[in-house]
């Protein structure tokens, strides 16, 4: 009969691995070059040339993204109301029926923007350096 004591054979093979200590390593810096990646393509939020431009009644104001302000735009429907606080700006309050605007994530980087639809407001960020964004993904 074979020996059955200390014996695993019964165990699935990752059960059976150690981690040496180059393996703690390889993970560790893995571990920090995604945490590098993420400060690197999150970083530069709200740079102080941005500006903030608000489209509605066929006029167009342009506010700093690096000033805190609450600004209400007369549209078809009433006051939409929009704030700009910590470089970004978001819709607190509109008249539509939907309030789509207002559930919209606030927005901070040049490009991103937040349309009422019903109301014709539009608010979008815009860059200071002239260059036109290419592709945003999330």
């Amino acid at each position: 009969m074979p020996p059955t004591s200390g014996c695993l054979l019964g165990t699935p093979f990752y059960l059976r691995m150690k981690l040496r200590p180059f393996d703690y390593l390889a993970i560790l810096l893995s571990v920090a070059a995604v945490g590098a990646f993420s400060v690197f393509a999150y970083a530069g939020r709200g740079k102080s040339g941005d500006v903030v431009v608000i489209e509605a009644s066929g006029q167009r104001w342009l506010y700093p993204l690096g000033q805190s302000r609450r600004e209400e735009v007369h549209g078809p429907l009433g006051v939409t109301v929009v704030v700009i606080k910590d470089g970004k700006a978001s819709v607190v309050d509109s008249p539509c029926p939907d309030k789509l605007c207002v559930h919209m994530a606030p927005v901070s980087k040049p490009g991103q923007w937040i349309a009422c639809l019903p109301n014709r407001v539009f608010v979008r960020v815009r860059g200071d350096d002239g260059q036109k964004t290419d592709d945003t993904s999330y």
